[in-house]
């Protein structure tokens, strides 16, 4: 799937699995099923190197939270893990389907893991932008990166995009790091202000909102990539699933994005043949002489 050639066309819309598949794969292909039949384009998961991430400490420490799926926080993200296998599982699966899957690798071992295995596309996750390590690796395989920018400054983000110039493709999608995200912290005026400041990406919207209003907004503001997190049930455990939209959402956030992108049409002001009939029977002969003059 050609990234920039659906972005020129029309918004590319992203159902975000992340880690809501708990580590099942039988949870993990129903949502990409479900993400096909909503009319997604793509359907993301995430990919952590557990050694690489945490400490002996951080493996150790106790994990109580009612989301944990282990005793200590190192067991609970290894229960949450895929092995390569089964990333090219879902991949293959996918495929079948028609729908794109990828992946955020969350350090460098992960990258190449799915890099290794055919990953299309990158995405950088927010908490990875100032991670110029795993930036210039993902840079470095020449392939579409899309960053989100939740939790960083204007600094940090310029520093992430001087690492990707060399990049084949950048998506830079405005994104809030809140679970739910309260709408006064949204900014979708960010928008703009990106493309403005960075001409040669691509912008886009990473939402953890509630609804999907908002993301009807994005695209009016100029988003050419939407992506929300999806889960098959928001009373799952897990951590994500109360900020994840379920099946009839992401499939309403579809329609209403379409639908949004014909009405935005291309801004010039013209008689449509639907309205010259009622031009006509409203206004009269009288006070028509002909189709963009009216009479005194």
């Amino acid at each position: 799937m050609d990234i920039r050639a659906i972005t020129r066309r029309r918004t590319l819309i992203i159902a975000e699995i992340g880690q809501n598949h708990q580590g099942d794969m039988e949870i993990a292909k129903e949502l990409i099923r479900q993400a096909k039949l909503s009319g997604a384009d793509a359907v993301k998961s995430q990919k952590r190197d557990i050694a690489s991430l945490l400490t002996p400490e951080e493996y150790a420490r106790e994990y109580t939270s009612r989301h944990a799926f282990a005793s200590t926080y190192g067991k609970h993200r290894e229960y949450l893990e895929l092995s390569r296998a089964q990333y090219e599982e879902l991949r293959d699966f996918a495929g079948q389907l028609g729908i794109c899957f990828f992946s955020s690798p969350w350090d460098v071992p992960s990258a190449r893991l799915l890099h290794d295995i055919g990953m299309p596309w990158f995405k950088i996750p927010s908490a990875c932008l100032t991670h110029h390590v795993l930036l210039e690796e993902i840079a470095s395989y020449g392939k579409p990166i899309i960053l989100s920018t939740g939790m960083s400054t204007l600094d940090e983000i310029d520093a992430a995009m001087k690492v990707l110039e060399r990049a084949d493709d950048v998506y830079l999608l405005q994104c809030t790091s809140s679970y739910p995200s309260e709408f006064g912290d949204i900014n979708l005026r960010v928008i703009p202000a990106l493309a403005e400041r960075y001409p040669w990406a691509t912008i886009g919207f990473s939402g953890h909102h509630r609804g999907i209003a908002v993301d009807v907004a994005a695209v009016t503001l100029g988003a050419r990539v939407i992506e929300r997190h999806f889960t098959l049930d928001r009373t799952m455990k897990g951590s994500d699933h109360a900020a994840s939209l379920e099946p009839p959402g992401i499939a309403r956030l579809v329609r209403d994005v379409r639908a949004t992108e014909l009405a935005l049409g291309d801004g010039i002001k013209r008689v449509y043949e639907a309205e010259v009939p009622v031009r006509h029977k409203l206004r009269g002969v009288k006070m028509v002489t002909k189709l963009g003059s009216e009479a005194a």
